[in-house]
C-alpha cells in the first residue's frame, strides 16, 4: 500500500518536456474512450458526482470558454442555437454521445476562420493613440458581442491594445540605441502592427495543425475537471509526457506548462531547472512570447502546447528569452539557460546561522521537495539527506533547528512520513482514506529521535502535498511551531488507470491512453483533512499573494475540506506551548520591519492592480502605467535583494554523488548561500527561535 501512494502522491513533476508520435483518432476511438472514461469517473472516483443538469451546464459553459474564452470568434446568436444542449451533456456523457462536441467545434471552425478576414483588415490601417479610450482585459467580466458589428469593433479595440504593448517595448528598447538610430513614433507604430500581424498569421497557420484530437481532449478533460482539478485524461502521447521518474533527467528549462484559453500558463516549477534556478518566473505566470537569443520573438497565444514546448525547448547550453505575464499583468523578460535538469542538485542543503553578537546559533535546513529514487539504502532519499545533516548541525551544539518547507510541492509519501519520524518517537503520521473504506493510518515505527529541541516549520502558500503532510504532523504533535502562510490545501492522491486494461476486446482502437483519478484523501492525525484548508501556521508572517487567491482554494470543482475521527498520538520529546506570546512578540516586529511593511504594501498593490482590468489605450497613459509597474517592481526588488543586517550564514557542506561539476556546484552553493543571507523570512523565523529559548512552560527534551 505504501509503494502505490508513494508513486501518486508526486506534486507536479509531470512536465512537457519531450514529444512523441501523434495519436490518430476515429469515431470508434473516441465513443470507447468515451465510455471508459465514464466508467472510471463513475465507479472509481473517490467521491463521484451526481451527473445532472448542474453538471451539464458547467460543462457547457467551460467548453465555451475553452474555444473562445477572450469571446474573439462567437456571437451572442451563434450560442443561442446551442442551448437546447444546456442541460443534456449529463445524458449525452452517459452514452457516449458526442453530437454537442462535433457541432460546436464545427461551428468553431467556421467562426474562427472568420476572425481572420478582421485582423487582416483592420491591421492594413494605422491606429491613433491620442484618442480617449479604454479595454477591459479580463474577458470574464464581458458578455459575448451582441451582433457583428460589435465583435469586429472589439477585434479592432483588442489589436490595438496589442500593438500599444509592442510600441512602448520599442519606444522603451529605443533609449539604449544611438541617437541617429532613433525612429519616429510613426515608424515604429508601423513596425509595431506588423508584429502584432505577424504574430497572427502564425496564430492561424498553428491554428490550421490543431487536430481533431486536441478538441476531443479538451472536451474531455472539462468532463473530469468537474469531479475536480486533478483527475484528467491523458492521451498515450500525453502519459508518456507525465512519465518523469524522480532522480532523473530532463534538458530544458525545467517547468510544467498546460494551455489556458490561448495563453501558455506555468503550472509546475521543477526544483533544480533553470526556471527555478532564476526564481523570477513562478507558478502561474504566463508565457506570452519565445525567443531564440538573437533571433526573432514568436507569440504563442493560441498555440498548440507540443508547439510551444518544442520552441522552448533546446540543447544544454543554449539561451531562449521569454517574455512572461505576471499576476499584476505586468510584464518582464526573462533569458534563460536551458540546461539538463538534474534532480539532484535540488536536494536539501543545511547551515549554521547566526546573528553578529549573539552566542546563540541555529541549524538551517532548506528541503525543495521531497525526493527518493528507491534504489535501496544506496539510493537518494531526501529523508537520509535530512537526518545526515541534522547529525552534522547538531555536532556544531546548535540551540534550535528551522525546517523550510516553502515552495516545496511535495514528493515521495514515504520521505514525509521518515523526516516527520526524525523529530518525534513512533507514532501515527497521517491517515489515508479511500472511498468505502477504513482509513489507512502511515505510522513512523522508529522509536529514536534524530533531534530533539527546539524546532521551526517554515511554510508558505506553495508548500503542498508532502509538505502539508509534515507540517500538519508536527504542528499535530505539538513538536514544532509552524512559521509563514497558510499551505497550498492539495489533500487528495491521484492514480492513474490504464484504458487498455480496463476494457476489454476493441483491439483495433487502441491504444487508449490513461484517466488520472484521484482516489483517496489525506487527514492529519488530529482528524482534520489537508484539503483546501491546508495547514494554518501557528505564526503568521505577511505574504505577497496574501489578497489574492492561490492554491487549492482557487481551483473550481476542488474537493471539500472534511475529517474523521482524531487517532491517538503524543510523544514526549521538545513541546512549546505558549504560542500566543510568540505571536504578540512576532507581531510587533512585523510592524516595525520595512520588509514586512513593503510586503504588506506591495500584496494590496497587487489585488489591487488585478481588480482594475480596464486599460487605456492612449499611449501616454499607457507609457506612464508601465513606468509604474516598471518602478515599483525594481524598488521591490531593491530593498527585498539586499542582505540582512548581521545574519552570518555557514553552510554545511554534504557532498552529493552527481555528474555536476565540482565548479557548477561550488557557484550554486555560493548562490543559495547568498539567497539565505537575503531571507528576512528566516531572519523573523530566527527571533521566533529565540524567543522560544527565552520562553518558559516547554517540556524538558527526552533523548532515546
Amino acid at each position: 500500500m505504501i509503494r502505490l501512494i508513494i508513486a501518486l502522491i508526486v506534486a507536479g513533476i509531470a512536465s512537457a518536456f519531450l514529444g512523441q508520435e501523434e495519436t490518430v483518432y476515429s469515431p470508434e476511438k473516441e465513443t470507447v474512450i468515451q465510455q471508459a472514461v465514464y466508467m472510471a469517473m463513475t465507479q472509481a472516483h473517490l467521491q463521484p458526482i451526481k451527473l445532472n443538469d448542474s453538471f451539464s451546464e458547467k460543462v457547457y459553459d467551460q467548453f465555451f470558454e475553452i474555444l473562445d474564452g477572450r469571446k474573439r470568434f462567437f456571437i451572442q446568436s451563434d450560442l443561442d442555437k446551442f442551448e437546447s444542449f444546456r442541460y443534456e451533456i449529463d445524458d449525452m456523457f452517459k452514452a457516449a454521445d458526442l453530437t454537442f462536441f462535433d457541432q460546436v467545434i464545427a461551428a468553431a471552425d467556421e467562426k474562427i476562420a472568420k476572425g481572420k478576414q478582421y485582423y487582416q483588415a483592420i491591421l492594413a490601417e494605422p491606429f491613433d493613440f491620442t484618442t480617449v479610450a479604454s479595454i477591459e482585459t479580463d474577458y470574464k467580466k464581458v458578455a459575448y458581442a451582441e451582433d457583428e458589428v460589435t465583435l469586429r469593433d472589439r477585434w479592432t479595440q483588442r489589436l490595438k491594445y496589442y500593438t500599444l504593448q509592442e510600441l512602448e517595448s520599442r519606444i522603451t528598447a529605443q533609449e539604449k540605441v544611438a541617437r541617429d538610430s532613433i525612429k519616429t513614433i510613426s515608424e515604429l507604430e508601423i513596425e509595431s502592427r506588423n508584429e502584432i500581424k505577424r504574430a497572427y498569421d502564425r496564430w492561424y497557420e498553428n491554428y490550421e495543425d490543431v487536430r481533431r484530437s486536441d478538441r476531443f481532449e479538451q472536451y474531455i478533460n472539462v468532463i473530469t475537471r468537474q469531479f475536480d482539478p486533478h483527475s484528467a485524461y491523458y492521451s498515450p502521447k500525453g502519459k508518456q509526457d507525465f512519465n518523469m521518474r524522480m532522480g532523473g533527467k530532463l534538458e530544458g528549462i525545467g517547468a510544467q506548462l498546460m494551455t489556458v484559453g490561448d495563453l501558455t500558463q506555468v503550472v509546475t516549477v521543477v526544483p533544480g531547472g533553470p526556471v527555478w534556478k532564476d526564481e523570477r518566473i513562478e507558478v502561474n505566470d504566463f508565457i506570452l512570447k519565445v525567443a531564440q537569443k538573437g533571433e526573432e520573438t514568436v507569440d504563442l497565444t493560441g498555440m498548440r502546447i507540443d508547439d510551444v514546448v518544442s520552441l522552448i525547448r533546446g540543447p544544454k547550453g543554449s539561451h531562449v528569452v521569454l517574455t512572461i505575464q505576471k499576476k499584476d499583468e505586468s510584464q518582464i523578460i526573462v533569458e534563460l539557460e536551458r540546461d539538463v535538469i538534474n534532480l539532484e542538485i535540488a536536494r536539501a542543503r543545511g547551515a549554521l546561522l547566526m546573528n553578529e553578537g549573539s552566542t546563540e546559533q541555529y541549524g538551517y535546513i532548506d528541503l525543495p521537495m521531497f525526493y527518493n529514487s528507491f534504489d535501496g539504502p544506496e539510493g537518494n532519499s531526501s529523508a537520509k539527506d535530512v537526518a545526515q545533516l541534522i547529525s552534522m548541525l547538531k555536532e556544531k551544539n546548535i540551540n534550535g533547528l528551522i525546517l523550510d518547507l516553502r515552495d516545496n510541492l511535495g514528493g515521495a509519501l514515504i520521505d514525509a512520513i521518515d523526516i516527520s519520524g526524525l523529530f518525534i518517537e513512533e507514532g501515527p503520521i497521517v491517515q489515508v482514506k479511500s472511498r468505502d473504506r477504513r482509513p489507512y493510518i502511515h505510522r513512523d515505527n522508529n522509536a529514536s529521535v534524530s533531534y530533539d529541541g527546539p524546532l521551526i516549520v517554515l511554510v508558505n502558500n506553495y508548500s503542498a502535498s508532502a509538505s502539508e503532510i509534515v507540517a500538519g504532523a508536527l504542528q499535530d504533535y505539538g513538536r514544532a511551531v509552524v512559521v509563514g502562510s497558510q499551505t497550498f490545501g492539495k489533500g487528495s492522491v491521484q492514480n492513474f488507470i490504464d484504458l487498455d486494461r480496463a476494457i476489454r476486446n476493441n483491439d483495433e482502437v487502441k491504444p487508449l491512453g490513461e484517466v488520472k483519478l484521484t482516489i483517496q484523501k489525506y487527514y492529519r492525525v488530529n482528524g482534520e483533512s489537508t484539503q483546501l484548508k491546508g495547514v494554518l501556521p501557528d505564526v503568521t508572517l505577511p505574504d505577497s499573494y496574501d489578497l489574492i487567491p492561490t492554491g487549492e482554494r482557487e481551483n473550481p470543482g476542488a474537493l471539500a475540506w472534511s475529517r474523521l475521527e482524531e487517532v491517538k498520538y503524543g510523544q514526549k520529546v521538545f513541546t512549546y506551548n505558549d504560542i500566543p506570546s510568540l505571536i504578540k512578540k512576532s507581531d510587533a516586529r512585523v510592524s516595525s520591519s520595512d520588509e514586512f511593511a513593503l510586503i504588506k504594501e506591495y500584496a494590496a498593490w497587487l489585488k489591487d492592480n488585478k481588480d482594475r482590468t480596464s486599460n487605456s489605450l492612449v499611449l501616454e497613459d499607457y507609457m506612464r502605467k508601465v513606468k509604474e509597474l516598471k518602478d515599483r517592481n525594481e524598488r521591490y526588488e531593491s530593498i527585498l535583494d539586499k542582505p540582512v543586517e548581521g545574519l552570518i550564514v555557514a553552510a554545511i557542506p554534504i557532498d552529493f554523488d552527481s555528474e555536476i561539476s565540482v565548479e557548477e556546484k561550488e557557484a550554486r552553493a555560493e548562490a543559495w548561500q547568498k539567497g539565505v543571507k537575503q531571507d528576512f523570512y528566516i531572519e523573523e523565523a530566527m527571533a521566533i527561535m529565540a524567543d522560544i529559548l527565552k520562553a518558559v512552560g516547554y517540556v524538558s527534551a527526552v533523548k532515546k
